[in-house]
């Protein structure tokens, strides 16, 4: 925890914990489809509700690792034993454990890393940008494989930390717990290796670890990864190491490579997109100052190998980074601490940084309250109406399930009718068959098709608020891709 007698301290602390229960409540399905198909569909198969079929293609080459299935699996059997089995509460409760879990780590890792800081100013926007920079509780919810693997990697290093100031007697369990976690990591993504690589050299260089230590570390590692074996088991029925048939069909096989190929300074570009300007802006060139100030510290030669692995790879996305989250924010604040201390009066550090504090706060307003994906809440509405009452769903032309030419079966209610029509005829023979039936149209935008223009209709459900359609400046809700449920008599 941090220092009890520092109260401003303590009211960022508890903030932070807030916007990442805020969060895990709003910020409804996910960042990237992987973090859907290939682990709550997984679940949804092992729960027979879903067919091999429907799974995507990384289930045929088995190299997906099974841990977050197998977790996501424990947490929906834990309802189906009470009776109160959902879908969207099992998701919530996923993202719940993230937010709780990012917070826990980020609070033992200010702690300890806290002293690094030279100024008042910089210990304070360091735990400031920890806690409420807009991208930390937008990520730290997502029950991904990067946000679980960077997690517990950073609590991995935390008892390293610990280990530097405090080496006592509990020393071999601090590094038994290491051991267990890089290995969990390892079999969460197999692209950490490049932050072990790092953490590797670090040791030999740096950290003056007896032989004992190594070899607990290895076998305790060893030891979670025969557990991640044992759940791969489990979920494909047969024994499989899923991080070498991953390294085979994406590396070897260039499987990834089918998704894209960009050249080695591409995340400099995604960094300025994504994490926005003008907050990119700063946070970018703060990080390589920080960064060259310590340059052997803990953090320092995993970061930089990891990125630099990442860009040798030709597939980007910006998410592959993700997991060193923690080390980019932390070298930030030190770049803009050393800055303040030697140059104490200069005009950047009033009135452009607050700018920039006052546009990060904007947007994490907005994030941590809009859905993460916005087909969930309509999910979510649908699943609702089905379960109290026999209901038809019917779609124009394409499944409103079917995002990526896979079916989302996990938030599907299993007696829901769907009908996919291509004519005004078909609605009409559905509404004739349909006798005690709630019959369900969802609309492809804002405003009614022609197709049911011919129907008695109630609209019942727009993720967008009605005030909002009063503004329709420039007619941009003819341009957009909002869905909208009626219900047809």
């Amino acid at each position: 925890m941090l220092h009890p007698q520092n109260t401003s301290y303590k009211k960022i602390f508890y903030c932070g914990l807030l916007v990442q229960i805020i969060a895990a409540w709003f910020s409804v399905g996910f960042n990237h489809y992987d973090e859907h198909y290939q682990v709550l569909e997984f679940c949804n198969y092992k729960l027979s509700l879903s067919p091999a079929s429907a799974l995507p293609w990384e289930f045929g080459t088995q190299c997906r690792g099974a841990l977050q299935p197998f977790i996501a699996y424990c947490f929906c059997r834990a309802l189906q034993l009470v009776g109160h089995y959902n879908p969207f509460w099992v998701a919530f409760l996923l993202r719940l454990c993230m937010g709780l879990l990012t917070w826990l780590v980020t609070c033992r890792l200010v702690k300890l890393l806290l002293p690094e800081f030279l100024t008042e100013k910089g210990k304070h926007l360091y735990i400031g940008a920890s806690f409420l920079l807009w991208f930390v509780a937008y990520c730290g919810v997502r029950f991904s494989a990067e946000n679980i693997a960077g997690i517990l990697f950073f609590l991995a290093l935390s008892f390293i930390l610990e280990l530097q100031t405090d080496d006592t007697l509990k020393r071999p369990v601090r590094v038994a717990a290491i051991g267990l976690l890089l290995g969990f990591v390892f079999m969460l993504r197999l692209q950490m290796a490049f932050a072990f690589i790092g953490f590797g050299m670090w040791l030999l260089l740096y950290g003056k670890w007896r032989f004992s230590d190594w070899l607990l570390l290895i076998f305790c590692s060893l030891v979670a990864i025969g557990m991640g074996a044992i759940a791969d088991h489990w979920f494909y029925g047969a024994w499989v190491f899923t991080p070498y048939n991953y390294f085979k069909v994406n590396i070897l096989q260039h499987a990834a490579a089918k998704f894209g190929v960009f050249p080695w300074w591409y995340y400099v570009s995604l960094f300025f997109q994504y994490a926005v300007p003008p907050v990119s802006m700063v946070l970018l060139p703060l990080f390589f100052v920080g960064i060259s100030r310590k340059p052997r510290h803990l953090f320092t030669l995993f970061t930089i190998v990891f990125i630099i692995g990442h860009s040798a790879i030709g597939h980007k996305e910006m998410r592959f980074l993700l997991p060193i989250t923690t080390a980019f924010i932390f070298f930030s604040c030190l770049g803009i601490d050393w800055l303040i201390n030697r140059y104490p009066k200069k005009w950047f550090f009033r009135w452009p940084l607050k700018t920039v504090i006052i546009i990060n706060c904007l947007i994490l307003g907005v994030k941590i309250i809009i859905p993460s994906h916005e087909s969930i809440p309509y999910y979510k509405f649908i699943y609702d109406q089905a379960r109290q009452r026999q209901t038809i769903l019917i779609s124009f032309e394409k499944s409103p399930y079917n995002l990526v030419d896979l079916n989302s079966n996990f938030y599907r209610y299993p007696g829901l009718q769907e009908v996919i029509i291509h004519t005004p005829g078909e609605i009409a023979e559905v509404l004739k068959n349909a006798v005690g039936k709630s019959v369900l149209f969802l609309n492809p935008q804002i405003d009614p098709i022609p197709e049911i223009s011919s129907f008695k209709k109630e609209q019942v459900y727009c993720l967008l608020p009605s005030w909002v359609r009063l503004l329709n400046f420039n007619d941009w809700q003819s341009r957009s891709f909002i869905w909208t449920v009626y219900k047809l008599q």
